[in-house]
């Protein structure tokens, strides 16, 4: 591990704004055997092969701990004299490192240990560590961030929530100020100017969607120049009216690293400006919604979950084909009529409401699957969104039209130096290597892990499950230990919080409805008796700390009800529990009738399981397990073709617009 993070000033040599060139190609295979080459002969991927660097920073470490906060200011103002003419290098990276861990120790009472100093290691070569959850990333993080700024380079810290991007940026700016360097976080109400200077800070905190919108405004006001000659003697000459916000995409450490650059990469995300929606365009899609509710799933059309699309069957083709002799207009042109229905089919079967979207105020608003959350900003495109809110018989908003976009494989491969973390990042190392050209790291816990992960269990239907879940809550919550429930949709939280007001249980409900007071939900889940029902759990950000005896209780156990599209959400789940050493238990308790099962499995084939429990326990319960791991692979695997395609379409553009000259 022998090449630092290079330094990447804007100025002369790079320009105002630097970025890389070009983002990596989906056939760059020199680039991955590179990569690969890297991680097989890196004597620091493993925490034994850190020790020589570990041994120096504590040494170095002792010279700093003599020193008082005025030797250390001359000290950095010396790294930073020395750093704007050559680039980090190893023996400096261990004396910043050294400090780092000295001024963490006097500004937040906390010793580093070596496990975090690794994984900061790892991440200053532009690595994706994966770290336990609740191994402290959030001070990891600060050693890369630090020890980059030093040597001038604009240090984006990127997360998907906004309230960790405050939290994380007010709690470390006592350590960034030891070091002179000014930290700053960018906010969605942020105005204009305000986030132009909070992205002139030294290093910035901010949400993966805020910054990548910025980067796409950016572009409008530049007119689409990301590189080249013309735009860099304009930057320099300050003869270009546009005033674009950030300062180019120097050097990024993205925390929860594959909810980030993995899930969210299967849609690309869209600048857009709206438009008056014309009275005939409403008509249009309620006619389609009523076409719609004529036609037969099978028969008319057929639903491809794996994709995420319908599409029409010939039988369905005669049936529009028909329907549309009664009516004028644009039902006479077959190509728009069809697209129309496929969309109000889309609306009707595939976006199902408190799962995909919830209406609130009267408006239809967008899940994140991946983190619970709703996400305020976004809107479905080509009418579809319209066609939501119809459905739910809410007054429709402007439509939106496409002004830029861009995937977050090409955002993140325009960055000259890429860096990650993630408790759960190991499944997709291969896809990470392929598409960013990233090795990931594996950072050993810095305590044992004491979780027991307890045996799944299986029954029938919606109501066995929930009854044995009561029976499971009853029986902790009896003896005083806290219990977390994890759920994929807003409607089975809430199913699950009816169940237990009828039981009279005092609990808590967190899900994209009831989102108030986040952090101090899940902190409080861990006092004795505790009983916590959340969406998922990915990138809340807070530690879920054991209360009083807690831990002589058994310590936090986590209950898991749905199966999630990914493997890697169970183990964020599971994570809640035993955190730094702590006792805690984790377990599954499944249904047949959950929704992924059927999605991805054949109705009689999941009858016949059912039949097997009944009768036959055993293999029936096994039979019932094979399905869920198949089920669960199969949605993985669609999953990663989405993120290719749209992977490949986006750097196919790319090839297209760099022959006719206007590529970036």
């Amino acid at each position: 591990m022998s090449h630092l993070v290079q330094a990447t000033r804007p100025g002369l040599l790079l320009g105002a704004q630097p970025e890389q060139s070009s983002s990596r190609s989906s056939n760059s295979a020199d680039q991955l055997i590179t990569s690969t080459w890297q991680a097989l002969i890196n004597p620091t991927k493993t925490l034994s092969g850190f020790s020589p660097i570990l041994i120096r920073i504590i040494a170095e470490e002792r010279r700093f701990d003599a020193l008082g906060a005025a030797a250390l200011t001359r000290q950095v103002d010396q790294w930073r004299q020395t750093l704007q003419s050559r680039t980090l290098d190893e023996t400096q990276a261990i004396e910043i490192f050294a400090a780092i861990r000295s001024a963490v120790r006097a500004t937040h009472k906390i010793s580093l240990h070596a496990e975090q100093l690794f994984a900061g290691w790892s991440m200053l070569h532009g690595n994706i560590v994966e770290m336990n959850t609740g191994e402290g990333k959030t001070l990891t993080a600060a050693l890369p961030a630090i020890a980059a700024a030093l040597t001038g380079t604009p240090v984006h810290v990127i997360t998907v929530n906004e309230y960790l991007v405050e939290r994380d940026a007010t709690l470390l700016a006592p350590l960034y100020e030891r070091f002179g360097l000014r930290v700053s976080f960018v906010s969605d109400t942020m105005r204009d100017e305000d986030r132009r200077q909070a992205y002139r800070a030294d290093i910035v905190y901010c949400t993966n969607k805020q910054i990548v919108f910025d980067y796409l405004r950016d572009l409008q006001q530049l007119d689409g120049h990301t590189s080249g000659l013309k735009r860099r003697i304009s930057s320099l000459l300050s003869n270009n009216p546009a005033k674009p916000v950030l300062r180019g995409l120097c050097f990024a450490i993205v925390d929860e690293a594959d909810s980030v650059m993995i899930d969210d990469a299967r849609t690309p995300l869209i600048l857009a400006e709206p438009l008056k929606v014309e009275r005939a365009a409403l008509t249009e899609s309620s006619v389609a919604l009523g076409v719609a509710r004529t036609l037969h799933e099978g028969a008319d059309f057929r639903i491809q979950h794996d994709t995420h699309s319908v599409w029409l069957t010939e039988t369905g083709l005669d049936a529009v084909r028909a329907i549309a002799e009664r009516l004028n207009g644009v039902w006479r042109f077959e190509r728009y009529r069809n697209e129309m229905i496929r969309q109000a089919l889309c609306a009707q079967y595939l976006y199902v409401r408190d799962r995909n979207y919830l209406v609130r105020d009267g408006c239809v608003e967008l899940i994140d699957e991946s983190t619970g959350r709703i996400m305020s900003d976004r809107k479905l495109q080509h009418g579809l969104h319209r066609m939501l809110e119809l459905k739910e018989n809410c007054s429709p908003g402007d439509e939106t039209a496409v002004k830029a976009a861009i995937s977050f494989q090409r955002f993140f491969g325009r960055y000259r130096n890429l860096a990650g973390m993630s408790g759960t990042v190991h499944e997709v190392r291969s896809e990470l290597r392929r598409v960013y050209g990233k090795n990931v790291i594996r950072v050993p816990p810095h305590r044992i892990d004491r979780r027991t992960h307890l045996p799944s269990i299986i029954l029938s239907d919606r109501s066995q499950q929930l009854e044995r879940l009561m029976q499971e809550i009853l029986e902790r919550s009896t003896r005083g230990q806290p219990v977390l429930i994890g759920t994929r949709s807003v409607e089975l939280s809430e199913q699950v919080s009816a169940e237990l007001q009828i039981r009279k249980l005092p609990h808590v409900l967190l899900n994209a409805r009831q989102d108030a007071d986040e952090a101090e939900v899940v902190a409080n889940a861990g006092r004795p008796g505790a009983i916590t029902v959340a969406t998922n759990m990915a990138g809340r950000g807070t530690d879920i700390v054991l209360w009083a005896n807690a831990a002589d209780l058994g310590g936090l156990h986590v209950i898991n009800l749905e199966i999630n599209e990914s493997s890697r959400v169970d183990r964020q789940l599971y994570g809640r529990a035993a955190r730094q050493g702590d006792p805690g238990s984790c377990q599954s308790i499944l249904s047949l009738s959950d929704d992924l099962l059927n999605r991805h499995i054949l109705r009689k084939v999941l009858m016949l399981a059912a039949i097997c429990m009944t009768r036959y326990p055993v293999p029936g319960h096994w039979l019932a397990l094979c399905l869920v791991g198949y089920a669960q692979r199969r949605c993985e695997r669609a999953h990663s073709r989405q993120r290719i395609a749209v992977f490949r379409e986006q750097d196919q553009l790319k090839r297209q617009l760099a022959i006719s000259g206007n590529g970036s």
